[in-house]
């Protein structure tokens, strides 16, 4: 594949992966109104991605290493069931929320704001709701998810928020 620059305002497609670089952002602007922020040194890719007709409307994201928060739009609520978030160990699931992750080599901390999701792994899935964190280790299921502090958040915060310029690095 060919490596491009991202600018403001360019169009993504299918199949595209970003990499970020240290000390950059890429806040992705979806056609439902989802938005996804990606903080530095960070990969996420999207694997398909339809908003048309209720069941049309197709979102499914991976996210292979790095920082994250998705904040869900229209296809959230017309098929829930349809919008994945993938990483190298889990797969999340939504119900109309705000969610975010830290992809590590050895660990993956989700964090629920809004609404709730489930986070699935090795045959097992719990849900989280607003408030609450879990982790999961590869191989290994997720644990029972926890109240999470605002401290816990600060690294997803300070990587996926605010903008140094309006070309991505």
């Amino acid at each position: 594949g060919k490596t491009k620059t991202a600018i403001v305002g360019m169009q993504l497609k299918e199949k595209d992966l970003l990499k970020t670089k240290k000390s950059s952002l890429v806040k992705l602007l979806f056609a439902d109104k989802s938005a996804i922020s990606i903080g530095s040194k960070s990969e996420f890719s999207i694997d398909s991605y339809l908003f048309g007709e209720k069941e049309n409307s197709v979102a499914k994201f991976k996210m292979k290493k790095g920082v994250f928060r998705a904040i869900t739009g229209k296809i959230a609520k017309l098929s829930p069931k349809k919008f994945k978030l993938k990483t190298k160990t889990v797969t999340i699931g939504i119900r109309g929320t705000i969610f975010s992750g830290i992809i590590e080599k050895d660990k993956e901390h989700f964090f629920c704001e809004k609404g709730s999701i489930y986070v699935a792994s090795q045959g097992i899935s719990i849900d989280i709701t607003k408030g609450f964190k879990t982790y999961v280790v590869p191989g290994r299921a997720p644990i029972k998810a926890k109240p999470y502090k605002p401290s816990d958040l600060k690294k997803v915060r300070s990587q996926t928020s605010g903008w140094k310029n309006k070309k991505c690095k």
